[in-house]
C-alpha cells in the first residue's frame, strides 16, 4: 500500500466538544434549539447540512457562523488523541503518502491542522466542499487519491464512522475502522470494514505492516 487517508474528527482529532459548542453557538444566536451531546454524537461524520436540518436550521448564515466560530475558537478545546503525532511521523518516515478526507470544510480543516501543528504531515487535505460529493460517496476518496497521485486500491482509509467505511468501499480503498471515535464498531462492520482497531499503537503497527 502506498497511502493512508485519515478522517479527522473522531479518528485523529478529539473534537466533539468543539463541534457541539460551535454548532450550539450558531444555532442559539439565530434562535434555534441547541443540540444535546447525546443527540449530536452519532451524527458527527454526516454532512453538515443534514445535521443542521435536524433542527430546521440548514441555512447559509448558520453554516457561515458555525464555520467562523470554529475558526476563531478551535484552539480553546480541540486536541489530538494520544499518540497521533507519533503515528503520523512513523507512517511518513516509513514512506507512506498521507492525506486527510474530512467532512469539515476544506479551509477549516487546513486551519485546524495548521493550528495544531499537524498540517506538515499531509500531502493533501480534502474537505467536504473540495470533492464532487462528500462521504459516504466514493467521490470524496477518489478526489483525495487523485490529489496525492495514488490509485484507490493502493490506499487505506482510516475512519471512525460508517460514512468513512462506505466511502472507502465505494472508491475501492481498504477500509479500516477505529473504535475510539463517534461511530460504533457494529455500524462500521456492517458497512464493510475489513478491520476494526481499538488502540492507537495497534493501528500504527498494523499500518506499518501493510506498506
Amino acid at each position: 500500500m502506498d497511502a493512508v487517508i485519515f478522517d479527522l474528527d473522531g479518528t485523529l482529532l478529539d473534537s466533539e466538544k468543539t463541534i457541539l459548542r460551535s454548532l450550539n453557538t450558531a444555532l442559539e444566536e439565530f434562535g434555534f434549539t441547541p443540540f444535546e451531546m447525546h443527540e449530536l454524537h452519532s451524527m458527527i461524520g454526516m454532512d453538515l447540512h443534514r445535521i443542521l436540518a435536524r433542527k430546521g436550521a440548514d441555512q447559509p448564515i448558520i453554516v457561515q457562523r458555525y464555520t467562523q466560530v470554529q475558526l476563531d475558537t478551535f484552539m480553546d478545546d480541540m486536541t489530538w488523541y494520544n499518540g497521533v503525532p507519533e503515528l503520523l511521523t512513523n507512517l511518513q518516515e516509513s514512506g507512506y503518502v498521507l492525506a486527510a478526507a474530512t467532512m469539515r470544510r476544506g479551509r477549516v480543516a487546513r486551519a485546524v491542522l495548521n493550528g495544531l501543528g499537524l498540517n506538515h504531515h499531509f500531502d493533501a487535505i480534502v474537505g467536504a466542499d473540495d470533492a464532487p460529493e462528500p462521504k459516504p460517496s466514493g467521490a470524496h476518496l477518489l478526489k483525495t487519491c487523485e490529489s496525492i497521485g495514488v490509485e484507490p486500491d493502493d490506499a487505506i482509509m482510516v475512519g471512525d464512522s460508517k460514512y468513512d467505511i462506505l466511502s472507502a468501499k465505494a472508491a475501492g480503498c481498504l477500509a479500516i475502522g477505529v473504535s475510539w471515535g463517534m461511530g460504533s464498531s457494529k455500524e462500521m462492520e456492517d458497512a464493510g470494514a475489513e478491520h476494526i482497531i481499538h488502540e492507537m499503537n495497534v493501528l500504527s503497527d498494523f499500518l506499518l505492516m501493510m506498506i
